[in-house]
């Protein structure tokens, strides 16, 4: 869970609580014919879990199909729970990265472990490597976007640790490289290494994703950046607007995975009609300004969440802070009515200090009002008081929208009152 009460990130678990024994859930999804698949990290190591597909007794693949997928969805969420039970058995930090779970004659659940490499590059490394144990990962977002902290800088990290994200890395780095030789990697996010764990490629660091999305006074800048670009030889295979942010240092494009570089200069404009002119022209439509925002990890909620310990009589019990938030969290992503809506809405109410259960109209609070308490003497009088403060807030007075009687037995006169003094 990347947002709770007290901010909890990665960053902050690790200096507050026993962080070795936490589990996150940074990821998962289903294939029809592969199954399910489950990604977990764990103190810096990462575990993805392949599970039985699910297809139920003549399941029909029309389009009616779809009506099945709440069932689907129930033993998603079942297997999720299962791998709950066996926390204690997963095997963190070897190197195998990949386990498949087997269900046994007996209906119980074992794990195999495998070692999968994803990440097949279309060209020679051509940065420096860093190994993942030298990176301290604050934040993971996804199981493809992380955010961590490498020789005292802020890095985002763009990993493959599935056959799909790592198709998109292998073409990130060939496309930083392809912007760097042609001279136009400033328009870039800059790429600083390849990230690798077991002697094998896993993803790419840049430097982080920071900027503004843009708006109608930047059609100019872009325009004229997107022209400097083509006439190095490259086509930008993404102008979606949340593929351009704007940065101090100028204009800067995201998803250099779709970039492709053509000494032909001629059958370069004839592609950059439609892939850049015509879509930046879309881009800056009307609608410009209810554009979705950037897809940038540093300007979207963590979907990433704690998955808790259950108690049992042989395991220690580790007490950590905000366990009954991470509990909770975990309970509204494995109802199987729910999907991610609920976390970011908890999270957003979170991050504005409030209340995720009594935020609706029936729960807030009522104002209090303040009354004047008064000291009297023993020999009390009229005209000799005390005012002790004028400000002591007591509780407000049970007022129903509709009554009978002008009166209810709860509710006070607007009297003062008068107590004697200590020392009279």
């Amino acid at each position: 869970m990347q947002c709770a009460s007290k901010d909890l990130t990665i960053r902050t678990l690790r200096r507050t609580t026993d962080f070795k024994h936490l589990t996150f859930r940074i990821g998962g999804f289903t294939e029809e014919k592969d199954g399910h698949f489950y990604h977990l990290w764990k103190d810096g190591e990462v575990l993805s879990i392949q599970a039985e597909p699910y297809r139920p007794p003549g399941i029909d693949k029309s389009p009616s199909y779809w009506s099945n997928f709440s069932s689907e969805r129930e033993a998603f969420l079942y297997l999720q729970e299962v791998l709950q039970t066996m926390l204690d058995q997963l095997k963190f930090g070897t190197e195998n990265n990949w386990a498949h779970l087997v269900r046994q004659k007996d209906n119980t659940f074992s794990l195999i472990y495998t070692r999968k490499e994803f990440v097949h590059l279309r060209c020679p490394v051509w940065t420096k490597k860093v190994n993942l144990d030298d990176i301290e990962v604050t934040r993971i977002v996804s199981c493809e976007l992380w955010e961590g902290i490498h020789e005292g800088t802020e890095v985002d990290l763009f990993m493959g640790v599935n056959h799909h994200w790592a198709h998109f890395v292998a073409f990130e780095s060939l496309g930083h490289k392809l912007m760097n030789e042609a001279g136009v990697s400033h328009y870039t996010f800059k790429l600083l290494a390849h990230v690798y764990k077991s002697g094998m490629v896993i993803g790419v660091m840049c430097e982080p994703i920071i900027g503004r999305r843009i708006c109608a006074t930047d059609r100019a800048a872009v325009f004229e950046a997107v022209a400097d670009i083509q006439r190095h030889g490259i086509l930008l295979g993404s102008l979606r607007p949340y593929d351009i942010l704007i940065t101090p240092n100028g204009v800067r494009f995201l998803n250099i995975s779709a970039v492709e570089f053509y000494r032909d200069h001629g059958k370069l404009a004839e592609f950059a009609e439609q892939s850049h002119w015509s879509e930046l022209a879309k881009t800056f439509g009307p609608e410009i300004e209810a554009r979705c925002p950037t897809l940038a990890s540093r300007a979207r909620d963590a979907l990433s969440y704690i998955i808790p310990r259950l108690p049992s009589p042989g395991r220690p019990v580790y007490t950590i802070p905000d366990l009954d938030i991470m509990r909770f969290v975990w309970s509204i992503m494995t109802s199987p009515d729910q999907n991610d809506y609920p976390l970011l809405r908890f999270r957003e109410q979170q991050r504005r200090r409030k209340s995720a259960i009594t935020d609706g109209q029936k729960h807030r609070r009522r104002p209090r009002f303040a009354r004047q308490v008064h000291f009297a003497p023993l020999d009390y009088t009229e005209d000799r008081f005390e005012v002790l403060d004028e400000t002591m807030p007591v509780d407000e007075p049970f007022n129903p929208k509709r009554r009978s009687s002008h009166f209810t037995p709860y509710e006070r006169r607007k009297k003062k009152l008068l107590l004697p003094r200590d020392d009279e």
